[in-house]
């Protein structure tokens, strides 16, 4: 009886201090959502392996994340500060979500068809893929686009109920699209090959939209109103979001230069890359996931009542938490990479080989585990302010460095030094956000 007492207490105190609460009850719930996709590799190295056929899907996959991670997770975040502003002026939520979702479906779709226009004769020129594989890319390609302005819809979504606290439905929703995308991979799996990957990631993303569409319509937290009308406050949003857009799309573009680069190497390089990139987010998603959420929502409330000296206190508390959190986890993985990495990936049509191969990759993207999450802490920072074009900035160097740090890496290491690269481009971010963060404190209200 006596420790339940004391467990009540612990969880009363913990609640008394709601970032640190929602932060971890995001968190649980987001690692169980996204737990369950990252299990989706693991079922497709052990049902497809490594072949040109996986290298074929992998990057036409790539190249609809590197889409959809141009807007996704630009209008997740930005839209949080808005909708803030937005209470606190007592302004119409539900207006301003359906005219951003009406939108974004009409813009979207004009992109993917001219992408799908334009991609193939591109691809043919910057990848060394034989004329079958290129083939199918493309047609994979066609399969996948519309999962490009799925993502960002449940983005919308998912961004505007984090915006009222309401962490766990977006947290969760990730797990109801892996459900149904394993689902429809096993049961196609043997009738129409890799084709079935891309069919099932399409339909799961659409069963979460709709999952989150309900979840609104249930709660009544507004009335959503669709409208492709432009207003003040969409402009200022377009205004800002586009900053950050530019800069998405030139951190977007990392992963598929990595991925093009990739293939200029061995045959299943790209798949390696993949596997092992998969492997990183685990651990990235465990501890950011919860963490970066909740810090931009509770901030932006925080910054528009208390100002710039709450905002910087409380950048500086996070830092003090995650560092030393993101070290250990550093240190944890990088010991036990070996038996991780066999454990998730020794089975099926993966050999001895591939394991050895993904592991190496696995260990240079975990060197940069700690540089990233620290990155992230001051994006969330500049978010916060608005102040997206810094990160526009930092994502044009970014880009150019990690192309020439391919380049060069890859000659010595090879498909491991593409991921080192990755890491050697997160330290740079970090230093960079952080001294810009500090910069413009310092000018706007001398901190």
């Amino acid at each position: 009886m006596e420790t339940i007492l004391t467990v009540k207490r612990i969880i009363n105190r913990i609640k008394e201090r709601p970032l640190v609460w929602d932060t971890i009850s995001v968190t649980f719930f987001s690692t169980i959502g996204k737990g369950v996709g990252f299990l989706i590799p693991f079922f497709i190295a052990a049902w497809f392996g490594v072949t040109s056929e996986t290298d074929a899907f992998f990057f036409s996959y790539g190249l609809i994340l590197f889409l959809a991670g141009i807007f996704a997770p630009v209008v997740e975040s930005v839209i949080v500060p808005y909708i803030a502003e937005a209470r606190a002026k007592k302004e119409d939520v539900g207006d301003f979500a359906g005219r951003v979702l009406c939108i974004s479906i009409l813009g979207l779709t004009a992109l993917a068809f001219l992408f799908l226009l334009i991609i193939k004769p591109v691809l043919s020129l910057i990848t060394r893929f034989d004329p079958q594989t290129l083939d199918l890319v493309y047609l994979l390609l066609m399969e996948t686009a519309p999962l490009m302005i799925l993502l960002v819809l449940t983005s919308i979504l998912a961004g505007t109920l984090n915006a009222y606290k309401k962490f766990t439905f977006p947290a969760l929703s990730p797990a109801f699209r892996a459900v149904v995308n394993l689902a429809i991979i096993f049961a196609l799996k043997d009738v129409a090959g890799v084709h079935a990957i891309a069919w099932g990631y399409v339909i799961g993303e659409a069963f979460r939209f709709l999952v989150l569409l309900l979840v609104i319509h249930r709660i009544r937290l507004f009335s959503l109103r669709l409208s492709l009308g432009f207003n003040c406050k969409i402009k200022e949003f377009a205004k800002t979001a586009s900053y950050q857009i530019g800069g998405m799309i030139a951190v977007g573009l990392n992963p598929v230069v990595d991925k093009t680069m990739a293939s200029w190497l061995e045959k299943g390089s790209v798949s390696v890359l993949h596997y092992a990139d998969r492997l990183y987010m685990i651990p990235l998603t465990f501890i950011s996931s919860g963490l970066m959420v909740t810090l931009l929502s509770h901030w932006s409330d925080h910054y528009y009542k208390s100002g710039l000296e709450r905002l910087d206190e409380d950048v500086k508390k996070a830092l003090k938490l995650v560092i030393p959190v993101a070290l250990v986890i550093t240190a944890g993985l990088i010991l036990l990479h070996k038996p991780i990495v066999k454990l998730a990936f020794g089975r099926g049509a993966f050999t001895e080989d591939n394991l050895q191969a993904v592991g190496w990759v696995w260990l240079f993207y975990l060197s940069g585990f700690t540089p990233y999450i620290i990155g992230r802490i001051y994006v969330r920072a500049h978010l916060v302010l608005k102040n997206t074009r810094v990160l526009l900035k930092c994502a044009l160097y970014l880009n150019f460095l990690n192309i020439c740090l391919n380049y060069i890496l890859m000659k010595f290491f090879g498909v491991s030094g593409i991921a080192l690269a990755t890491t050697l481009t997160s330290l740079f971010s970090f230093l960079y956000f952080s001294n810009s963060f500090r910069k413009f404190m310092k000018a706007a209200g001398g901190v």
